[in-house]
């Protein structure tokens, strides 16, 4: 193997690796397993990475989605929710609003 070689194949493999990522969602706030006020709004902060194929994230509440969210990081506020459990998701979609299977979800309970 040659120089040229031997640098050049690291940083190709690194240009795939860098394509080949789905992306990521993290949600901060509320934490998994959280308690909140079924009297207020809820926040949830996050912040995302959309991958090759994502263009924006939607926002979902036991399954039906309340929000479209264009920007990767940031804030949505929640309606108050009504008291119990509830799951809390944001998925990476792409710009016909098809999942691109990168989901992040989180349980809270109103109370």
């Amino acid at each position: 193997m040659n120089f040229k070689m031997l640098v050049t194949l690291p940083l190709t493999l690194l240009c795939v690796q860098a394509y080949a990522a789905d992306g990521s969602i993290t949600i901060s706030a509320p934490a998994n397993g959280a308690m909140v006020s079924a009297k207020d709004k809820v926040p949830v902060t996050y912040a995302a990475t959309l991958g090759a194929n994502g263009d924006h994230l939607h926002l979902y509440v036991d399954g039906k989605r309340v929000d479209v969210l264009r920007q990767i990081k940031g804030t949505a506020e929640l309606d108050t929710l009504p008291v119990g459990k509830h799951h809390v998701c944001l998925t990476v979609n792409t710009s016909s609003h098809a999942p691109t299977g990168v989901e992040t979800c989180v349980d809270v309970t109103a109370q």
